[in-house]
């Protein structure tokens, strides 16, 4: 039954235009979960053998949840009309954006359960926003999701689930190495150029952040991060 149930759900995703993507969620037990108040458990790595399971991106996630209890989530399609961002004005282009700080945007939306509003954690009392946060070892080893999202009809999605040890997580692969900022998996000389001009022109994605805001980190990249940074490279 499993395996007829993911060969048609794969038939539907190729037809409606979404694509074939590797998940970059980590696919160990809890890293994998979020949990709703009135759903349960989700898991967002596993759709389609993985092929179809949540992709963080440097702007947008693309893919599907799996709520045993709720079916299918999708966080968007992957391809926004006018990039980086999704529009999130009307059906016809929407999904879960990321801010160049790491916070999440937008709306992703369940067959059974209607919209989730990836900005409703920023709404709460206190503020909870949904976002990314940077790997911060060893404790913290990789990049993850924290905060909580709003469906209006399911309640609150907690992308961390407050005993810390379930969350939903990125593999090694996507998360970001400190001082990498050209993210090609080494830390040298390389780098420093893609530094210097994420520090003059402020922008850049989520994992730029990562890479380049230097600890104690404050969300920027700026003048402060340069002596950590040359640090970083010299060691």
């Amino acid at each position: 039954m499993k395996r007829i149930l993911i060969g048609s759900f794969a038939c539907v995703l190729t037809a409606a235009g979404v694509l074939v993507a590797q998940s970059n969620i980590d696919d160990t037990v809890p890293n994998k979960h979020a949990w709703g108040e009135n759903i349960g458990w989700t898991n967002w790595r596993d759709a389609n053998a993985a092929l179809q399971g949540v992709q963080v991106g440097p702007f947008v996630m693309s893919g599907f949840i799996w709520g045993e209890n709720v079916g299918w989530i999708t966080v968007g399609d992957g391809t926004p009309l006018v990039p980086p961002h999704y529009a999130n004005v009307d059906g016809s282009d929407f999904g879960v954006n990321i801010d160049g700080a790491g916070f999440l945007h937008g709306f992703a939306w369940g067959e059974n359960i209607g919209w989730i509003n990836f900005d409703g954690g920023a709404m709460a009392t206190p503020p909870q926003p949904a976002r990314v946060l940077c790997a911060d070892p060893p404790g913290l080893p990789r990049a993850r999701l924290t905060g909580f999202a709003w469906g209006e009809n399911v309640g609150w999605i907690n992308l961390a689930e407050l005993t810390e040890t379930h969350y939903v997580a990125l593999d090694d692969a996507s998360t970001p190495i400190a001082c990498d900022v050209n993210h090609d998996g080494f830390v040298n000389g390389l780098d420093i150029q893609p530094f210097i001009n994420l520090l003059l022109l402020r922008g850049g994605s989520w994992s730029d952040l990562c890479a380049g805001d230097q600890p104690p980190q404050d969300n920027v990249i700026d003048l402060a991060d340069v002596g950590p940074f040359v640090a970083c490279l010299l060691n």
